[in-house]
């Protein structure tokens, strides 16, 4: 039988233990915490400090663009329809499907046909009277795993799930082999994008995973500088920063179905924290998760 100072002796052991571990884990959480907020609370982009290069063939203006299967990917692309000079504004773009979906390819692709007819034909490049000469635009169309099959249990959701991020960190960092095969003139223009200046979805559980993923990857670091105007900073020491410094910072934007008139999306109310701007086309969603949605009006045509 164990005398009562043989516990007390063991407690005494034990109690340091806890405390140092109890002490450890606050710390750790206190620096995710922190290092969370500092990505989530970013400033606007400004002119001050320093700046994204004038967009060349070396230092494209990166879009990436979630598409879902359906009415999400016909509502996106009509949304991008909308968008003056996009090819010229954003000179590479990268479209994000789920394995699978051929129809969210295909239209992508077409997408993208209608974009190079406007680009062989000046006068649709015409503005304010004077032709804009610019680069010619480069896409590229990646898969990644569905985050969650049609009836799929809940149970295995969190492990295809965490395969889908995987899969969107490795596109977000350029090393994801899963491209369609895209036509010689359209893949060889922009040889090294660097990450996305701007992340963009409207609702399917891809762009969950998406925009998880862009947080991950700023966790860790990599990212470019915090400005993303145009400037010529970086020309003076072309090789002082690495292509994915020299990149845009994962700005991201989560546009809400049109079909959502009085309540938000799941995915909607899942990344309403995290991304940066939060738009709703319907005066009523106004307002919500604190004020950050941002009433725009149809943005669909």
């Amino acid at each position: 039988m164990s005398s009562p100072y043989s516990r007390d002796a063991s407690r005494s052991y034990l109690i340091p233990l806890i405390l140092g571990f109890l002490s450890i884990l606050i710390t750790i959480s206190i620096l995710t915490l922190t290092r969370l907020l500092t990505i989530l609370v970013r400033p606007r982009a400004t002119s001050l400090g320093p700046t994204r290069p004038t967009t060349s063939s070396r230092h494209p203006t990166h879009l990436l663009i979630v598409l879902g299967s359906g009415g999400h990917t016909a509502e996106m692309l009509n949304m991008l329809r909308c968008v003056p000079l996009l090819s010229l504004k954003f000179t590479y773009r990268t479209y994000v499907v789920s394995s699978g979906d051929g129809f969210s390819a295909l239209k992508a692709r077409e997408f993208e046909m209608e974009i190079a007819g406007h680009q062989a034909d000046p006068a649709k490049t015409q503005e304010a009277g004077e032709i804009l000469h610019t680069i010619r635009g480069s896409y590229d169309i990646v898969a990644v795993r569905r985050a969650r099959r049609v009836h799929q249990s809940l149970f295995s959701t969190p492990w295809t799930a965490s395969l889908c991020v995987w899969d969107c960190i490795r596109v977000i960092m350029d090393r994801n082999p899963r491209r369609t095969g895209l036509p010689p003139h359209q893949s060889c223009n922009i040889q090294n994008p660097g990450y996305p200046d701007l992340i963009l979805t409207n609702g399917p559980g891809t762009g969950v995973c998406v925009v998880l993923a862009s947080l991950i990857v700023l966790f860790f670091g990599f990212s470019g500088p915090a400005s993303s105007t145009s400037g010529e900073k970086f020309e003076e020491k072309p090789d002082r920063l690495s292509r994915w410094q020299q990149s845009g910072q994962m700005r991201t934007i989560f546009i809400e179905s049109w079909a959502r008139v009085k309540t938000l999306s799941l995915s909607g109310k899942i990344l309403l924290p995290f991304v940066d701007r939060f738009l709703v086309q319907w005066p009523a969603l106004e307002g919500k998760g604190g004020g950050k949605a941002e009433f725009v009006g149809a943005l669909v045509a």
